[in-house]
Parts: C-alpha cells; sequence; structure tokens
C-alpha cells in the first residue's frame, strides 16, 4: 500500500457497522476474553473485533461472521495446537497465526484475508476440499515448517481454492502446492512464491519482496519491490492505485489514521488545527 500521512498510532479498533458488534479484550475490557468463546455466541453476520494481546486457543470459525484483528503487529493466534485456526465459514483478517504444534489454518470454505501467517511447525494453511470454494487473499505465509498453502482435496468434491496477491516466502517447501491426487482446483494468482500449481497462474512472480525486517515488519519497499503494484490490476489499494502483494495491499488492507480533512482558524495570536482521519482497525 502506498505511504499515508501518520498521524497518531492508534491500537483501539474503529467501529464498522454490523448486525451486533462483539469485543475480545484478553484483559477484560470486552464481552468476551476468549476468540472461540465469542464466536460460538456470535450470530450470522456479526463483526467480532478482538483487541490486542497474544491469544493461545485453538479458533474455529464456523459461522458467517467476521473475526477482525487489531493488525498482525499487535494480535497473534498461537498455540501448540494442530491446526491452530480452523475454518469452515466466515472471514478472518488482519491476525498473526502461529501454530508451534503443525498447521496454522486448516481452511474448508471461507475467507482468509490480510493475514500473516509465520512461524507454524507444518504447513502454513491447508486446505481441504468442500463443496465451496475458499480464498486467500492479501497473505504473507512466511518461514513455516512445510509447505505454505498446500492444496489437499481428498474427496472427490469441486470446491476450489483461490490464492490472490499473496506472498509465501522462506518455508521449508514449496510456496503453492497442489499434489496430482489432489481433487478440487487451485488457482494461483499475482502471487509471490514457488508454486507447483498450474491453474489461474497469472501475474505470478518468484522474488524476494523483500521485507522491511522480519518475523516484525512485513511491508515491502516502495517502488523497490517486485510484490509493488504488481497485484491484482483489478483490485486497488486505499488510495486507489493498484494493489500490491503481501499484508499491506488491496482493498482490506490495513491502514493507521490518515488524514482526510484539515481546518484552520486564526483566532488572535493562535491558530486552530483541527483534522479528521480514518483508519482501517
Amino acid at each position: 500500500m502506498k505511504p499515508l500521512a501518520i498521524i497518531f498510532s492508534l491500537f483501539a479498533l474503529i467501529c464498522i457497522s454490523s448486525a451486533n458488534t462483539i469485543i475480545v479484550d484478553i484483559n477484560g475490557g470486552g464481552q468476551y476474553t476468549s476468540i472461540n468463546t465469542a464466536i460460538i455466541n456470535a450470530s450470522s453476520n456479526d463483526t467480532i473485533k478482538v483487541w490486542p494481546g497474544t491469544y493461545n486457543e485453538p479458533v474455529t470459525l464456523n459461522k458467517n461472521v467476521v473475526l477482525m484483528g487489531s493488525g498482525y503487529e499487535n494480535t497473534r493466534i498461537i498455540g501448540n495446537y494442530n491446526p491452530v485456526v480452523t475454518i469452515s465459514a466466515g472471514t478472518i483478517q488482519w491476525f498473526a497465526i502461529t501454530s508451534t504444534g503443525g498447521d496454522g489454518i486448516k481452511l474448508n470454505a471461507g475467507i482468509v484475508k490480510n493475514c500473516v501467517i509465520v512461524g507454524c511447525g507444518r504447513y502454513g494453511i491447508l486446505y481441504s476440499t468442500g463443496t465451496t470454494a475458499a480464498y486467500v487473499n492479501n497473505c504473507v505465509i512466511y518461514a513455516n515448517g512445510s509447505y505454505g498453502i498446500y492444496h489437499d482435496g481428498l474427496s472427490s468434491t469441486t470446491g476450489s481454492l483461490y490464492a490472490v496477491n499473496c506472498i509465501s516466502r522462506l518455508n521449508a517447501q514449496i510456496g503453492f502446492v497442489k499434489p496430482s491426487y489432489s481433487y478440487g482446483y487451485f488457482y494461483v494468482s499475482y502471487c509471490n512464491g514457488t508454486t507447483s500449481v498450474t491453474t489461474g497462474n497469472q501475474g505470478n512472480v518468484n522474488c524476494d519482496p523483500p521485507f522491511n525486517s522480519p518475523p516484525l515488519d512485513f511491508h515491502i519497499g516502495e517502488n523497490t519491490s517486485c510484490s509493488w503494484n504488481t497485484g491484482n490490476p483489478s483490485l486497488n489499494d486505499p488510495d486507489g492505485s493498484r494493489s500490491d502483494m503481501g499484508y499491506f495491499g488491496g482493498p482490506d488492507c490495513p491502514i493507521y489514521p490518515v488524514v482526510t480533512e484539515i481546518i484552520i482558524t486564526p483566532g488572535g495570536n493562535t491558530i486552530n488545527l483541527q483534522a479528521k482521519g480514518r483508519a482501517n482497525y
């Protein structure tokens, strides 16, 4: 995403209209301290906002809800679980996800977007074929113990997995893979990483992004990275430019507060400045 003027650091979440908004805060400032408990008590179309913290628990996302973190820098799902996150419905975004015991995400259906899956013991994302499509958009899959995204269609159903604008780097094995025995479809487009996938292969590259300072900072260099302005041309970053690959790209990339309007009011020997801003978090 192109740089925008930062006016202050923001770690709280900006409210977004939804059927209901549920707050998870490990420190007790919300309705729940556990992500999984919030999902159990949520209804379809709810938004669950997770405040900063490290959540050591297995998470099962099986409802049509939006599970929204406070950014990978601030909100981590981690644990010695295999997998640490299981998804069969809904959307998850703005988290860092690490499984010290196996796979980061087991994905059957739903949407994973603008997440960092890093340092897992086995696969970053394991896809098991279902009857509906699953999507992985603008994610970074980095330094995991086996494949980055592995398509494991063991049944003869025809569900499809779509990876768009993702960066899969420095995993122990191939970044995007669908073995010959696997049923279903895997479409990889406008992604960065090694791949054995032959479907949907448009706009892909295999080059060092490079990241600023992984695993802490997954920004890519402006105009110097092969993943800058090389994402899907039908998708834009929030500033209207062509989307970047990776966490900080795409229409749902997280952005810090930026000035949208400034009002200057002279008053004697003083000048009053009022600024309006917006943020995705």
